[in-house]
């Protein structure tokens, strides 16, 4: 997730992402244009893994899919694969598209039909402990 770029740093991160997704015989399956604040999704898959660039109110995110109904931020699959402990450190989008390229074998490994079910358990707990550290407060208990 990345915050505050400019228009012609997102359409330059927009082509990188379109370009390498391209390279690697994945097809455009959808892409949406916003009238407000230039926001916008491109989706790529290859039959299987979805993968969208999203762009909300100048964040973008990498978000990837098997079903276009559960999405998993790429920040947290970085977290898995690398078993980071700050999950809530804020990745710029140059170092999600990097992670991407160079780990594209990796990334594809943990969704594939042998180990999506436990990759998917996983990030959901990473979530969980993402939402806890970055709102320490909300998970406190309270008491009388």
């Amino acid at each position: 997730m990345d915050f505050g770029y400019i228009n012609n740093k997102i359409m330059k991160i927009r082509n990188l992402f379109s370009e390498f997704f391209l390279s690697i015989d994945f097809k455009l399956k959808g892409s949406e244009n916003s009238e407000y604040f230039g926001d916008f999704y491109d989706s790529y898959t290859n039959g299987y893994l979805i993968f969208r660039l999203v762009s909300d109110r100048s964040i973008i995110s990498i978000d990837i899919s098997i079903d276009m109904q559960n999405w998993y931020d790429l920040a947290l699959v970085k977290s898995l694969m690398y078993n980071e402990t700050n999950i809530n450190y804020i990745t710029n989008i140059e170092e999600s598209i990097k992670f991407l390229q160079n780990e594209f074998a990796n990334i594809t490994e943990l969704f594939n039909d042998v180990n999506f079910f436990i990759t998917k358990t996983k990030l959901e707990k990473l979530a969980n402990e993402r939402a806890k550290q970055m709102f320490p407060d909300a998970f406190q208990i309270i008491r009388p």
